[in-house]
């Protein structure tokens, strides 16, 4: 059940046995059914999940719009970055869009383990990097591609999105309307 965890850990720092069982003692099993919500705007978020399985999405209201941020899978990690690091109300709403099961690593604890070792503190670093490359990739995305190689590149690089998120969660994700995304999908196959 750990080993998924502990072996997306090691695609960034190979890590100890000792190590290992340290962080393996802090995780904490949860599991939501499809449409629950792991956080809400308004509410704190308290710590980091590592989902197991399923899929969700991150998203935010604007003028009574979702606009969805992010979608995440099988092995990624989940945050509201500026609600962890800054402890204040989020802004943004992580949804269950299937059944899932994940770990979660409440924020005091993660920084007592940042605190007590050097490599959790390079790991978590790391980490972070990869979170933040992704968030400016999908921003660049966004800003230089039409809609229609937005769409081209999900096809390319995140295929799962085509498969397992529904079209009017993938066209907020775009940045275009529904029927942008049934026009351009029709012209691309």
């Amino acid at each position: 059940m750990h080993q998924a965890l502990r072996t997306k850990l090691e695609e960034t720092l190979k890590i100890s046995d000792e190590d290992w069982h340290t962080f393996e003692s802090i995780l904490q099993p949860l599991t939501f059914k499809k449409a629950e919500y792991i956080l809400k705007e308004g509410q704190i978020c308290n710590g980091i999940y590592f989902l197991r399985e399923g899929a969700v999405r991150t998203f935010y209201l604007k003028d009574g719009q979702e606009i969805n941020t992010s979608f995440n899978f099988e092995n990624d990690f989940l945050r509201e970055i500026e609600s962890l690091a800054n402890n204040q109300p989020s802004e943004k709403y992580i949804q269950a869009i299937e059944n899932i099961r994940l770990f979660y690593i409440e924020k005091n604890k993660l920084i007592d383990l940042y605190q007590n070792s050097i490599f959790f503190q390079e790991l978590g670093r790391k980490i972070l990097e990869q979170l933040a490359i992704s968030e400016q990739k999908y921003a660049s995305l966004l800003a230089a591609n039409s809609p229609k190689e937005r769409y081209l590149h999900i096809l390319e690089h995140k295929p799962e999105l085509i498969h397992r998120v529904s079209l009017q969660h993938l066209a907020s994700y775009l940045g275009i309307s529904r029927e942008s995304l049934s026009r351009i999908r029709k012209r691309v196959l």
